[in-house]
């Protein structure tokens, strides 16, 4: 049941990246895709072919950065709910302008909310991968000849590593795609208001 959700979450989030806060289309999705999937595959496995790997000290300051960032959409959450709670009265006013104002937001909250918790699912992701990055297989010499731990030890670098960076690629991206959202609804907020006053 909770894996089912943890989905829900994940294609809910995709779906966010195809469309804006008005639910229109933002570009043809083969476009999208490539951007969300190629560009991360692309970019990761340059930095694999170029022998790139992390070390101790680049993850301590990467799962930092994550760590921060995974606080922030915690707190923004809690900021969201608490708007939507505060135009839920709105859905139903009269004046038209209005309420559409309020069913946009509600689109934006929800698609929101399930970005950033598909982004905090990915900032725990990307800390567990890079974990991983750091596993060492040389006790297993005692069962397998030096050889095969030494290309264990080799293809589980890179393997780790790539997918370390490939979601770590999707994390920022996913980051940026929230940014402009938030900035286009405060855009959308702050014109709606002046239309209201007029």
């Amino acid at each position: 049941m909770k894996i089912l959700k943890l989905k829900n979450i994940r294609s809910e989030a995709i779906h966010s990246l195809y469309y804006d806060n008005r639910d229109k289309l933002i570009s043809s999705k083969l476009k999208l895709n490539i951007f969300y999937y190629g560009i991360p595959c692309i970019i990761s496995t340059i930095l694999i072919c170029l022998n790139q790997l992390l070390d101790e000290n680049s993850i301590t300051y990467f799962i930092t950065g994550i760590s921060i960032f995974a606080g922030l959409f915690f707190n923004l959450l809690i900021v969201v709910s608490e708007k939507m709670e505060k135009r839920k009265n709105l859905l139903h006013s009269a004046y038209e302008p209005t309420s559409k104002y309020a069913q946009d937001y509600k689109i934006f909250c929800e698609r929101l909310i399930a970005s950033i918790s598909y982004a905090i699912l990915l900032s725990i992701a990307t800390i567990g991968l890079m974990f991983f990055t750091q596993l060492n297989y040389i006790r297993l010499e005692k069962y397998f000849i030096k050889e095969f731990v030494d290309n264990l030890n080799l293809v589980s670098d890179y393997f780790f590593n790539f997918w370390s960076y490939f979601v770590g690629f999707q994390f920022i991206i996913l980051l940026l795609h929230i940014l402009t959202d938030i900035y286009d609804m405060l855009i959308h907020d702050m014109n709606t208001q002046e239309f209201q006053n007029e």
